[in-house]
């Protein structure tokens, strides 16, 4: 599938903080669709975020959630296989400065190198005056980016976000994009004061649909290259193992962070056990649930 102009966004991703500090594009008309990249946002929802613009005259105007004018909210992923995460595994620079550019983003992500480029697509208002305008994206938690782009003359339309699929032409509408929008989860997560070489994580939740009740589960691995996750679920109890894909190349314990996504319920942690090469327990690995 092919996308026209908004398929360069991932050009958004900026390498030395956390998110723009200007729209994509950086100059739009009134009524033109514009992408507002802000950062790494786990807990930004289109159900859940107010955008505020405040135009260079005039009254701030305010898109409070589920407006329709929050087009969507996608997050933004680096190519696996892109010479900045490449240059960081093997400890070599395979374009000027990869590993440079690597670092000072890790530095901003709180060295979680599962990070992603949130973004979130808004139809300027029809009304804006000409001149630099900030646009500020907030949740009910307090968390807020702001950043600006130039409101030039003329009057802007809304991008149809038109794909080419298999030689024809198809509008991709509100419940595609939102098929692009991160679903509810648990974050799993670990600590240890020594890295663990694998670990073992069991859970229950409420019977899904294989055990007479409902829902299902579905856990997905963040970082498929740095660590193996196999799962088995009998529809009460869902069994974790995670390995190193190679021996030594996990570093840091967020790297065995993953996902569990799905529809079950009432997710509870039973049991983590860390373990080193040999088998051996690695006593003092604790694991804990975020939900998003």
């Amino acid at each position: 599938m092919k996308v026209n102009k908004l398929a360069l966004l991932p050009i958004c991703i900026v390498l030395a903080s956390c998110g723009g500090n200007r729209t994509f594009h950086e100059y739009a008309r009134a009524g033109d669709t514009v992408a507002v990249p802000v950062g790494m946002q786990p807990d930004f929802t289109k159900d859940n975020i107010t955008v505020t613009i405040t135009p260079s005259i005039g009254a701030d105007i305010t898109y409070n959630a589920t407006d329709p004018a929050i087009r969507g909210i996608v997050n933004l992923y680096p190519d696996p296989v892109s010479n900045m995460i490449v240059s960081r595994e093997i400890g070599e620079n395979t374009t000027p400065f990869a590993q440079t550019y690597s670092s000072s983003l890790l530095a901003n992500t709180n060295y979680d190198k599962d990070y992603y480029q949130t973004t979130v697509f808004i139809d300027l208002p029809t009304f804006l005056p000409s001149g630099l305008t900030q646009v500020d994206v907030s949740n009910p938690s307090g968390i807020s980016y702001s950043m600006t782009l130039d409101v030039i003359p003329g009057v802007g339309t809304p991008n149809t976000l038109n794909a080419d699929i298999s030689g024809g032409s198809l509008f991709l509408d509100r419940n595609m994009i939102d098929s692009l929008s991160r679903t509810p989860h648990t974050t799993v997560s670990f600590d240890s004061a020594a890295i663990p070489n694998a670990i073992a994580i069991n859970f229950t939740h409420d019977p899904d649909t294989s055990a007479g009740g409902s829902g299902k589960a579905f856990v997905v691995n963040p970082l498929g290259y740095m660590k193996n996750l196999h799962w088995f679920d009998d529809g009460v109890n869902l069994k974790v193992i995670l390995t190193e894909s190679q021996s030594g190349l996990i570093n840091d314990i967020k790297d065995y962070k993953f996902y569990v996504a799905g529809t079950i319920t009432n997710l509870q942690l039973q049991s983590v056990t860390g373990y080193d090469l040999n088998g051996n327990e690695i006593p003092g690995v604790t694991g804990s649930l975020t939900t998003h």
